[in-house]
Protein backbone atom coordinates (compact mmCIF):
# COMPACT_ATOMS: atom_id res chain seq x y z
CA UNK A 1 0.00 0.00 0.00
CA UNK A 2 3.03 2.53 0.96
CA UNK A 3 4.75 1.35 -2.62
CA UNK A 4 1.17 2.12 -4.24
CA UNK A 5 0.60 5.71 -2.78
CA UNK A 6 4.66 6.58 -3.07
CA UNK A 7 4.27 6.06 -6.69
CA UNK A 8 0.80 8.46 -6.76
CA UNK A 9 2.59 11.05 -5.03
CA UNK A 10 5.53 10.61 -7.39
CA UNK A 11 2.75 11.20 -9.85
CA UNK A 12 1.17 13.98 -8.99
CA UNK A 13 4.25 15.65 -8.12
CA UNK A 14 5.34 14.99 -12.26
CA UNK A 15 1.86 16.35 -12.99
CA UNK A 16 2.11 19.26 -11.02
CA UNK A 17 5.84 20.30 -12.51
CA UNK A 18 4.66 19.62 -16.22
CA UNK A 19 1.08 21.85 -15.47
CA UNK A 20 3.62 24.94 -13.94
CA UNK A 21 6.80 24.49 -16.39
CA UNK A 22 5.63 23.75 -19.94
CA UNK A 23 8.12 25.98 -20.87
CA UNK A 24 11.07 23.96 -19.39
CA UNK A 25 9.35 20.23 -20.35
CA UNK A 26 9.39 21.60 -23.81
CA UNK A 27 12.79 22.22 -23.64
CA UNK A 28 13.82 18.88 -22.15
CA UNK A 29 11.92 17.20 -24.49
CA UNK A 30 13.50 18.65 -27.08
CA UNK A 31 16.81 17.83 -25.98
CA UNK A 32 15.77 14.24 -25.32
CA UNK A 33 14.52 14.20 -29.03
CA UNK A 34 17.69 15.69 -30.72
CA UNK A 35 19.94 13.65 -28.40
CA UNK A 36 18.29 10.43 -30.36
CA UNK A 37 20.09 11.63 -33.79
CA UNK A 38 23.22 12.25 -32.02
CA UNK A 39 23.39 8.78 -30.65
CA UNK A 40 23.50 7.32 -34.14
CA UNK A 41 26.73 5.64 -34.82
CA UNK A 42 28.47 6.15 -31.51
CA UNK A 43 27.01 3.09 -29.49
CA UNK A 44 26.57 -0.56 -30.51
CA UNK A 45 22.97 -1.58 -32.35
CA UNK A 46 22.47 2.54 -32.32
CA UNK A 47 19.79 2.49 -34.48
CA UNK A 48 18.00 0.95 -32.27
CA UNK A 49 19.24 2.53 -29.67
CA UNK A 50 18.31 6.26 -31.66
CA UNK A 51 14.79 4.86 -32.21
CA UNK A 52 14.00 3.89 -28.66
CA UNK A 53 15.36 7.68 -27.40
CA UNK A 54 13.39 9.87 -29.92
CA UNK A 55 10.23 7.15 -29.32
CA UNK A 56 10.24 7.50 -25.90
CA UNK A 57 10.69 11.08 -26.25
CA UNK A 58 7.44 11.77 -28.62
CA UNK A 59 5.23 9.61 -26.06
CA UNK A 60 6.67 11.18 -23.36
CA UNK A 61 6.03 14.75 -24.95
CA UNK A 62 1.81 13.23 -26.01
CA UNK A 63 1.77 11.76 -22.07
CA UNK A 64 2.85 15.34 -21.27
CA UNK A 65 -0.49 17.44 -23.81
CA UNK A 66 -2.79 15.02 -22.78
CA UNK A 67 -1.59 16.02 -18.98
CA UNK A 68 -2.04 19.33 -19.27
CA UNK A 69 -5.07 19.04 -21.43
CA UNK A 70 -6.76 17.00 -18.89
CA UNK A 71 -5.62 19.74 -16.35
CA UNK A 72 -7.97 21.93 -18.17
CA UNK A 73 -10.72 20.62 -18.39
CA UNK A 74 -10.66 18.05 -21.77
CA UNK A 75 -11.61 14.96 -21.59
CA UNK A 76 -12.97 14.18 -25.44
CA UNK A 77 -9.99 11.80 -25.76
CA UNK A 78 -11.41 9.23 -23.84
CA UNK A 79 -14.15 8.30 -26.38
CA UNK A 80 -13.26 5.57 -28.82
CA UNK A 81 -12.36 7.56 -31.70
CA UNK A 82 -10.02 9.70 -29.24
CA UNK A 83 -8.19 6.19 -28.35
CA UNK A 84 -7.67 5.13 -32.09
CA UNK A 85 -6.38 8.39 -32.87
CA UNK A 86 -3.76 8.23 -29.45
CA UNK A 87 -3.26 4.24 -30.56
CA UNK A 88 -2.69 5.59 -34.45
CA UNK A 89 -0.19 8.48 -33.15
CA UNK A 90 2.13 6.04 -30.56
CA UNK A 91 2.64 3.79 -33.48
CA UNK A 92 3.71 6.88 -35.53
CA UNK A 93 6.02 7.67 -33.65
CA UNK A 94 7.56 3.97 -32.12
CA UNK A 95 6.72 2.07 -35.91
CA UNK A 96 10.54 2.50 -36.89
CA UNK A 97 11.81 1.20 -33.50
CA UNK A 98 9.63 -1.84 -33.63
CA UNK A 99 10.65 -3.16 -37.28
CA UNK A 100 13.98 -2.57 -36.24
CA UNK A 101 13.55 -4.62 -33.52
CA UNK A 102 12.03 -7.32 -35.27
CA UNK A 103 14.83 -7.08 -37.68
CA UNK A 104 17.71 -7.24 -35.28
CA UNK A 105 15.59 -10.26 -33.47
CA UNK A 106 14.03 -12.56 -36.02
CA UNK A 107 15.39 -11.01 -39.58
CA UNK A 108 14.45 -9.55 -42.58
CA UNK A 109 11.02 -11.87 -42.56
CA UNK A 110 10.36 -10.73 -39.06
CA UNK A 111 10.49 -7.05 -40.09
CA UNK A 112 8.45 -7.08 -42.88
CA UNK A 113 5.81 -9.51 -40.91
CA UNK A 114 5.73 -6.81 -37.94
CA UNK A 115 5.49 -4.16 -40.66
CA UNK A 116 2.74 -5.63 -42.47
CA UNK A 117 0.69 -5.87 -39.22
CA UNK A 118 1.48 -2.39 -38.29
CA UNK A 119 0.26 -1.30 -41.78
CA UNK A 120 -2.81 -3.66 -41.45
CA UNK A 121 -3.58 -1.96 -38.19
CA UNK A 122 -3.26 1.31 -38.73
CA UNK A 123 -5.09 0.68 -41.94
CA UNK A 124 -8.50 -0.31 -39.98
CA UNK A 125 -8.66 1.94 -37.97
CA UNK A 126 -8.24 4.94 -40.30
CA UNK A 127 -10.85 3.44 -42.56
CA UNK A 128 -13.05 3.28 -38.88
CA UNK A 129 -12.43 7.00 -38.42
CA UNK A 130 -13.30 7.53 -41.87
CA UNK A 131 -16.30 5.90 -42.35
CA UNK A 132 -17.63 5.96 -38.63
CA UNK A 133 -16.49 8.95 -36.95
CA UNK A 134 -16.08 11.62 -40.51
CA UNK A 135 -12.90 12.40 -39.67
CA UNK A 136 -11.55 14.02 -42.99
CA UNK A 137 -8.38 14.18 -43.84
CA UNK A 138 -6.63 12.36 -41.24
CA UNK A 139 -3.98 14.44 -39.68
CA UNK A 140 -0.38 12.94 -39.74
CA UNK A 141 0.29 12.43 -36.60
CA UNK A 142 -3.76 11.76 -35.51
CA UNK A 143 -2.71 13.57 -32.44
CA UNK A 144 -1.12 16.97 -33.13
CA UNK A 145 1.29 18.54 -30.89
CA UNK A 146 0.08 21.04 -28.97
CA UNK A 147 0.87 24.23 -29.10
CA UNK A 148 1.19 24.69 -24.75
CA UNK A 149 1.87 27.86 -24.09
CA UNK A 150 -1.39 29.33 -26.18
CA UNK A 151 -3.60 26.49 -25.03
CA UNK A 152 -2.52 27.76 -21.16
CA UNK A 153 -3.66 31.35 -21.99
CA UNK A 154 -6.70 30.42 -23.76
CA UNK A 155 -5.40 31.35 -27.17
CA UNK A 156 -5.50 28.14 -28.79
CA UNK A 157 -8.03 28.92 -31.45
CA UNK A 158 -8.29 27.05 -35.17
CA UNK A 159 -11.20 28.97 -37.17
CA UNK A 160 -14.28 27.54 -35.80
CA UNK A 161 -12.92 27.70 -32.16
CA UNK A 162 -15.55 28.99 -29.80
CA UNK A 163 -17.14 30.22 -32.80
CA UNK A 164 -20.23 28.27 -33.39
CA UNK A 165 -22.30 25.68 -31.41
CA UNK A 166 -24.16 22.33 -32.81
CA UNK A 167 -28.06 21.70 -31.66
CA UNK A 168 -28.63 18.76 -30.28
CA UNK A 169 -31.73 17.46 -31.39
CA UNK A 170 -31.30 18.52 -35.51
CA UNK A 171 -27.41 19.01 -35.42
CA UNK A 172 -27.82 22.29 -37.04
CA UNK A 173 -25.12 24.46 -36.56
CA UNK A 174 -25.31 27.61 -35.47
CA UNK A 175 -22.75 30.68 -35.20
CA UNK A 176 -22.18 32.52 -31.52
CA UNK A 177 -23.13 36.15 -31.32
CA UNK A 178 -19.55 36.87 -30.04
CA UNK A 179 -17.33 34.53 -32.99
CA UNK A 180 -18.04 35.96 -35.73
CA UNK A 181 -14.79 37.92 -37.20
CA UNK A 182 -15.00 41.86 -37.79
CA UNK A 183 -17.16 42.71 -40.62
CA UNK A 184 -13.74 43.79 -42.77
CA UNK A 185 -12.62 39.84 -42.71
CA UNK A 186 -16.34 38.33 -42.86
CA UNK A 187 -16.59 35.91 -46.42
CA UNK A 188 -20.00 35.42 -45.54
CA UNK A 189 -19.88 31.64 -45.76
CA UNK A 190 -21.26 29.07 -44.26
CA UNK A 191 -19.03 27.75 -41.12
CA UNK A 192 -16.58 25.13 -41.92
CA UNK A 193 -16.14 21.79 -39.46
CA UNK A 194 -12.49 21.64 -39.34
CA UNK A 195 -13.06 17.15 -38.45
CA UNK A 196 -14.79 15.91 -40.77
CA UNK A 197 -17.91 16.34 -43.04
CA UNK A 198 -21.88 16.22 -42.50
CA UNK A 199 -23.38 15.31 -46.04
CA UNK A 200 -23.47 13.19 -49.08
CA UNK A 201 -22.64 15.66 -51.83
CA UNK A 202 -20.54 14.59 -54.62
CA UNK A 203 -17.36 16.46 -53.44
CA UNK A 204 -17.94 14.73 -50.27
CA UNK A 205 -17.84 11.56 -52.21
CA UNK A 206 -14.44 12.51 -54.01
CA UNK A 207 -12.96 13.44 -50.77
CA UNK A 208 -13.92 10.27 -49.38
CA UNK A 209 -12.73 8.40 -52.35
CA UNK A 210 -9.30 10.61 -52.09
CA UNK A 211 -8.36 9.48 -48.53
CA UNK A 212 -9.66 6.20 -48.90
CA UNK A 213 -7.30 6.16 -51.42
CA UNK A 214 -4.65 7.37 -49.17
CA UNK A 215 -5.12 4.82 -46.16
CA UNK A 216 -5.00 2.07 -48.29
CA UNK A 217 -1.90 2.95 -49.98
CA UNK A 218 0.63 1.16 -47.58
CA UNK A 219 -1.08 -2.22 -48.31
CA UNK A 220 -1.19 -1.65 -52.05
CA UNK A 221 1.92 -0.95 -52.16
CA UNK A 222 3.17 -3.81 -49.68
CA UNK A 223 1.55 -5.90 -52.08
CA UNK A 224 3.43 -4.43 -55.01
CA UNK A 225 6.69 -4.63 -53.01
CA UNK A 226 6.04 -8.49 -52.15
CA UNK A 227 5.43 -8.84 -55.92
CA UNK A 228 7.82 -6.94 -58.10
CA UNK A 229 10.92 -6.34 -55.13
CA UNK A 230 11.34 -3.70 -52.81
CA UNK A 231 13.64 -1.75 -55.19
CA UNK A 232 11.61 -1.92 -58.36
CA UNK A 233 10.42 0.97 -60.29
CA UNK A 234 6.89 -0.65 -60.28
CA UNK A 235 6.30 -0.74 -56.70
CA UNK A 236 7.86 2.88 -56.56
CA UNK A 237 5.26 4.18 -59.38
CA UNK A 238 2.39 2.27 -57.94
CA UNK A 239 2.85 4.27 -54.58
CA UNK A 240 3.39 7.49 -56.40
CA UNK A 241 0.44 7.12 -58.34
CA UNK A 242 -1.43 6.13 -55.78
CA UNK A 243 -0.62 9.82 -54.04
CA UNK A 244 -0.86 11.61 -57.16
CA UNK A 245 -4.71 10.34 -57.69
CA UNK A 246 -5.21 11.43 -54.11
CA UNK A 247 -3.86 14.97 -54.50
CA UNK A 248 -5.68 15.48 -57.64
CA UNK A 249 -8.93 14.63 -55.57
CA UNK A 250 -8.29 16.89 -53.15
CA UNK A 251 -7.07 19.59 -55.05
CA UNK A 252 -10.53 20.00 -57.14
CA UNK A 253 -11.90 20.31 -53.94
CA UNK A 254 -9.83 22.75 -51.76
CA UNK A 255 -12.27 25.46 -51.36
CA UNK A 256 -14.47 23.63 -49.17
CA UNK A 257 -11.80 22.46 -46.90
CA UNK A 258 -11.21 24.35 -43.90
CA UNK A 259 -7.41 25.92 -42.72
CA UNK A 260 -6.51 22.88 -40.87
CA UNK A 261 -7.50 20.35 -43.42
CA UNK A 262 -5.86 22.41 -46.27
CA UNK A 263 -2.77 22.45 -44.40
CA UNK A 264 -2.68 18.54 -44.05
CA UNK A 265 -3.39 18.28 -47.90
CA UNK A 266 -0.16 20.60 -48.23
CA UNK A 267 1.77 18.57 -45.77
CA UNK A 268 1.08 15.67 -48.05
CA UNK A 269 2.06 17.56 -51.10
CA UNK A 270 5.19 18.36 -49.75
CA UNK A 271 5.73 14.57 -48.68
CA UNK A 272 6.09 13.92 -52.61
CA UNK A 273 9.53 15.10 -52.26
CA UNK A 274 10.71 12.28 -50.63
CA UNK A 275 10.38 10.22 -53.37
CA UNK A 276 13.27 11.33 -54.24
CA UNK A 277 14.55 9.48 -51.79
CA UNK A 278 13.34 6.09 -51.93
CA UNK A 279 14.37 3.40 -53.70
CA UNK A 280 15.06 2.78 -56.65
CA UNK A 281 15.36 6.70 -57.50
CA UNK A 282 17.79 7.12 -54.81
CA UNK A 283 19.97 4.40 -55.87
CA UNK A 284 19.78 5.25 -59.24
CA UNK A 285 19.58 9.05 -59.28
CA UNK A 286 19.33 11.22 -56.30
CA UNK A 287 22.25 10.05 -54.00
CA UNK A 288 25.16 10.92 -56.28
CA UNK A 289 23.10 14.36 -56.53
CA UNK A 290 22.67 14.88 -53.18
CA UNK A 291 26.23 13.73 -52.17
CA UNK A 292 27.81 15.70 -55.07
CA UNK A 293 25.89 18.70 -53.25
CA UNK A 294 26.81 18.03 -50.03
CA UNK A 295 30.58 17.54 -50.84
CA UNK A 296 30.75 20.82 -52.72
CA UNK A 297 28.90 22.84 -50.15
CA UNK A 298 31.32 21.56 -47.14
CA UNK A 299 34.32 22.60 -49.64
CA UNK A 300 33.33 25.89 -50.83
CA UNK A 301 31.61 27.10 -47.03
CA UNK A 302 33.57 26.66 -43.65
CA UNK A 303 32.74 24.81 -41.13
CA UNK A 304 29.92 23.09 -43.00
CA UNK A 305 31.43 20.06 -43.20
CA UNK A 306 31.27 19.44 -39.86
CA UNK A 307 26.76 18.62 -40.51
CA UNK A 308 28.06 17.96 -44.07
CA UNK A 309 30.17 15.14 -43.39
CA UNK A 310 27.95 12.76 -41.37
CA UNK A 311 25.06 13.19 -43.26
CA UNK A 312 26.79 12.16 -46.18
CA UNK A 313 28.19 9.04 -44.30
CA UNK A 314 24.42 8.29 -42.56
CA UNK A 315 22.64 9.11 -45.83
CA UNK A 316 22.41 5.79 -47.37
CA UNK A 317 22.12 4.52 -43.84
CA UNK A 318 18.83 6.63 -42.95
CA UNK A 319 17.39 6.01 -46.47
CA UNK A 320 17.69 2.42 -45.82
CA UNK A 321 16.02 2.87 -42.54
CA UNK A 322 13.55 5.68 -42.78
CA UNK A 323 12.03 6.41 -46.36
CA UNK A 324 9.32 3.73 -46.93
CA UNK A 325 6.85 5.25 -49.34
CA UNK A 326 3.84 4.09 -46.41
CA UNK A 327 5.21 5.94 -44.10
CA UNK A 328 4.16 9.98 -45.24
Amino acid sequence: MDKRLTVKQLYEMYKKWVINNPDLVTDVETVTTWSSYFVAGKINKSPIVSELVYSLSKILSLFNDRLIREAYGETQYYTFREQLKLWLTIIHYSEVFIELVAKDRCGSRGKWTIATILQLFKCSSALILLFRYKVLPIQHPPVPVLQRKKFMEGKETDENSNSFFTLKRSGRIVRRVDGAPPISLRDWQPIKVNDGFENTSKEVKDLIYAETLHILKPIIHLLAMRTFGTKAWKQWLVALSIDIASMRMYTRHMKELSYEQRLEISRRKLGLVLYLLRSPMYNGYSKNVIEGALTSLSNKIPFTSFICGPIIQYLSHWQDIYFYMWAS
